[in-house]
Order: C-alpha cells, then structure tokens, then sequence
C-alpha cells in the first residue's frame, strides 16, 4: 500500500517545474512553432479579412486631406500587415515558387494600362491644375474609395496577395488627383 501511495505523488515546487520543463519542453515549442502559422491563418480567414478595410477606410479619410497622405501611406502598411499579424501565410514558399516560375505578370500588371494610373504613364506628362481640381471635385474623390475597396478585395481570396495590395494602395494619389504615379516620376 504504501508502494502505491508514493507513485502517485504529487510534484509540487521546483519538482513541478522540472517536471514540466522535461514535458513540454521541445513538443510544446514545435506545436508553437507549427501552429503559429496556423492561428495566423487563422486570424486572416476571420478578422483579418474585415479589419484592414476599415483600416483603409481610415487611411483614405487621411489622404483626402492631402496633408495627411504621408501618414495615409504608413496607415495602408498597418493595414496590410493587420491581416495576418506579420506572419507569412501557410505555403508562401510554394506560392512565391509559382509566380516566380510561371512566365505570367501579375494581374496588376497587366490590368494597370487600362486604369488611370496606366493612362498617365502612358501619356507621359501630367495634367494641368484645373484639369487635376475638376477631376477630383467630380471623379477622383469617390473613385479613390472605390480604388481602396478594390485594393481590399485581394484579402478575400484564401491566400494573402500582399504585394497586389500594397501595388494598387501605391496608386490611390493618382487615381485621385490624376497625379503622376511614382513609376513615372521615378522614370
């Protein structure tokens, strides 16, 4: 009887925390490791879908001051980086392999010559003021939120496409103002 009494004792004190370290030790930090991922996953196929347009939102409310556009920009990074919490999504590496290897531009790429940062690109030299004041008075302003809802919208799709999103947010001041875009500039 008293065999059976001292096996089932109870570790308490630095017993306990030996015993708990020899436990948990390399399996619990492999599960953190493997899971991580996997609740960041997570939190993009919940939240954060929805959170970063409304932190775009708040980003454009911003740039339509245009004083506050530098802080826009910043906002927008926030944004992206709200929807996984800063972790590479599950499969990045293949997917990276993929865009890499297939011969294919991005669909950004080859929609941008039908869009209005396209069109200036094309044209090569910038608008007039008056003609930049009245575009945005008349189109740019409600075309720049529909420009950001549509930057959101690669975060419905199952796997995060960071570098659309951040490659359309670039182009917010141009769809708004009919400003050069920084491709241009840069050129």
């Amino acid at each position: 009887m008293r065999g059976i009494v001292r096996s089932l004792r109870v570790p308490f004190g630095d017993e306990l925390s030996q015993a708990a370290h020899r436990f948990t030790g390399g399996r619990a930090r492999k599960a953190a490791r493997v899971g991580g991922h996997w609740v960041g996953y997570g939190w993009f196929m919940s939240f954060g879908t929805v959170v970063p347009l409304f932190v775009f939102l708040g980003g454009y409310a911003l740039q339509l001051t245009f004083v506050g556009a530098p802080i826009a920009r910043r906002i927008y990074r926030f944004g992206i980086w709200t929807s996984t919490l800063g972790q590479d999504p599950p499969g990045k590496d293949k997917v990276d392999a993929k865009m890499s290897a297939g011969g294919k531009r991005p669909f950004f790429e080859r929609a941008r010559p039908y869009l209005p940062p396209g069109w200036l690109e094309h044209r090569g030299r910038p608008f007039s003021m008056p003609v930049r004041v009245v575009w945005f008075v008349l189109v740019g302003w409600w075309l720049g939120v529909v420009w950001v809802v549509i930057s959101w919208s690669p975060f419905l799709l199952p796997y995060p496409l960071f570098d659309t999103v951040a490659g359309l947010l670039r182009e917010v001041p141009s769809t708004m103002t009919l400003a050069l875009p920084e491709r241009a500039r840069a050129a």
